[in-house]
């Protein structure tokens, strides 16, 4: 065996080890939110069981605020794509459900809870307030709990409500209007009443937990952008460990000439703060403390206590896990007596469907809205492969129909570089005759058998690299597609036909099982192992169209390529219903491809031997 082969099989060997240690030992399910709760449980308590340390004035007055807050009367929120509530403490949005998303694949399931009230776990709100800078210093001009006037009870897009609070002289509004579907818009106002100046700004921001896991395929954490020369900036979770501002990361300066937005994304799900060039924000990102459950607790009177033990909180200062603050600040501007301001602000509240992220971008002239989806390294075909798919969405109404109809207008694009291949790689199977001699004729003398195996394709016009090309074009086509249907919330839940109810999971019937005729769950076993339907069929048309293929002059290379079925169906097992989808109508197209040029190519052959005959 040669150092060539040896070198070859060490590669697959090497590979296939990785590929199935990390799928058996590094990659867990999704975890459970009964999982995620413990977890965020367990970071509130001492490990070794010491006396939690004493809680500052401050933070008790803070728990305090949060049982006022869960407490105060609300406003309810309406329209045809969310329901939900604002609260009159301050006029906080922290109630926020999806109607047209489920949790689950499954119609009973409840619909997605974007924004969660403060108390509860996993809090996740935004507000807007005001501030004020006297000689004590910069900070909220209106306690967060105060209990705000409300001028109607319902937001919709026909009522908008506008709350309103006077203090020490000054008359503050907070304007609050929705449109159809995922954009509230929300307008500050203060007139100075009084015969002193006030120094006044406003102020909108987003709370957010950072989740108890992580995803590595999709980015999550905060994002936005601020100027033209920064572009989009993403940043982890992690990296928000100090607060990040234009004074420290020249990224987050504002342009000044264009819309800017500071937001923080999940795979599927946006908040976003949008601030029109008029007004100048300044945008900061910072971490939050989050104190000891047990020591607040500890430290309660009974009747808060009693109320923070019935919403059972798993922290009581803004939720849960380590909470990260993003806001977009108004600097205070002086106003006397008389004078007045205002300031708007639009908030982003709702899924990454790239129609409805496309709609705003272009309608509101917010730069790069779209680019919050992650589209991988090829983002040039992805982007335009999920306009595609959702336009022929439009008209079969089946988006595992438009994977195949996209499969075959991509087939369309690259046929004549194919055909030029699949002929190259026809003539080479006719020529296998020959080359197999010219090996056994020069067997000992691998130079010269290269020599003459070269003159050989040169004399045919055969090039032995051409079949190289097709699987260069199907790998960068392949991830394109793979990001599409992962991190797009189009796929999300998108039935196909039969047992495929979601393309953007895999497929949910198992071989362990025969396929659910055998009545026991397969969860037990590693996704690797897992291997349903249509992964067993793409790995058939491999075999086929691998088996139209030239034969690889080495016996051993030959006998790698044919496990490579094999080794796909296992590895395809765990990708995206709809990505074995694709594969296998792609691997059909190639199959009746190359069967109609090897059926040319052998009958031009035949008809050359009868002339010469």
């Amino acid at each position: 065996m040669n150092s060539d082969n040896k070198n070859l099989i060490l590669a697959v060997t090497v590979s296939m080890l990785i590929l199935i240690g990390y799928q058996l030992y590094f990659t867990p399910p999704p975890p459970t939110p009964e999982q995620i709760a413990a977890q965020n449980a367990a970071t509130q308590v001492a490990s070794d069981g010491s006396p939690v340390p004493s809680i500052s004035a401050e933070v008790m007055q803070s728990t305090r605020a949060i049982v006022d807050i869960i407490n105060a009367p609300r406003i309810q929120i309406e329209n045809s794509k969310v329901s939900g509530s604002i609260s009159l403490a301050g006029g906080r949005i922290d109630d926020l459900r999806l109607k047209s998303f489920k949790v689950e694949n499954d119609p009973a399931s409840n619909d997605v809870s974007l924004l969660r009230r403060t108390g509860t776990e996993d809090a996740y709100f935004a507000e807007s307030y005001f501030t004020s800078l006297t000689d004590n210093g910069y900070g909220r001009a209106i306690d967060r709990t105060t209990i705000w006037d409300a001028d109607g009870d319902v937001l919709s897009p026909a009522t908008p409500v506008t709350l309103s609070h006077e203090q020490d002289g000054v008359l503050y509004k907070l304007t609050y209007s929705i449109d159809d579907d995922y954009m509230i818009s929300v307008n500050s106002s203060v007139e100075n009443t009084s015969d002193q100046v006030q120094r006044l700004g406003s102020s909108t921001r987003i709370l957010r937990q950072k989740p108890a896991y992580s995803e590595w395929i999709s980015y999550a954490g905060p994002m936005g952008y601020f100027n033209a020369d920064s572009g989009n900036v993403f940043l982890d979770f992690s990296d928000v460990s100090t607060t990040i501002s234009c004074s420290n990361d020249e990224r987050f300066c504002n342009g000044g000439d264009t819309v800017s937005w500071i937001g923080v994304s999940d795979k599927n799900w946006l908040t976003a703060i949008i601030s029109s060039s008029s007004n100048q924000s300044d945008y900061i990102m910072r971490p939050l403390d989050a104190p000891n459950f047990d020591a607040i607790r500890a430290q309660l009177d009974d009747n808060t206590r009693s109320v923070i033990d019935a919403i059972e909180t798993g922290n009581l200062y803004e939720g849960s896990g380590q909470p990260i603050d993003l806001s977009s600040t108004q600097k205070p501007v002086e106003l006397a007596q008389g004078d007045s301001v205002n300031w708007s602000v639009d908030l982003f509240l709702g899924p990454k469907k790239y129609t409805v992220l496309n709609a705003y971008q272009d309608n509101h002239s917010i730069p790069r809205f779209t680019n919050s989806i992650d589209w991988g390294w090829f983002e040039f075909l992805a982007k335009p492969m999920l306009i595609v798919i959702v336009w022929i969405n439009q008209y079969v109404s089946n988006f595992g129909i438009a994977i195949i109809l996209l499969t075959v207008l991509i087939k369309m694009l690259f046929f004549p570089l194919a055909n030029r291949s699949y002929k190259s790689m026809a003539k080479m199977r006719e020529l296998a005759p020959q080359v197999k001699d010219l090996r056994e004729r020069f067997g000992d003398d691998r130079q010269r058998q290269q020599q003459e195996m070269m003159a050989l394709y040169r004399k045919e016009k055969v090039n032995p690299a051409s079949g190289c090309l097709p699987i260069l074009l199907q790998i960068p086509v392949f991830f394109a597609l793979y990001k599409v249907l992962y991190v797009t919330i189009e796929m999300r839940h998108a039935p196909f036909f039969g047992w495929v109810t979601d393309l953007s999971a895999v497929d949910p019937t198992s071989i362990i099982n025969l396929f659910g005729l055998l009545p026991y769950d397969t969860s037990f076993a590693p996704a690797l192992l897992n291997i349903g339907i249509w992964p067993i069929l793409m790995g058939v048309t491999m075999f086929i169209q691998m088996s139209l293929n030239p034969p690889p002059p080495d016996p051993v290379q030959a006998k790698i390529f044919k496990y490579m079925p094999v080794m796909f169906t296992f590895l395809l097992a765990t990708f995206p219903a709809g990505l074995v989808i694709y594969w296998t109508w792609n691997n059909i197209l190639t199959i009746a491809q190359q069967w109609f040029i090897m059926r040319g190519v052998r009958l031009e052959n035949q008809a050359k031997h009868k002339v010469k005959g």
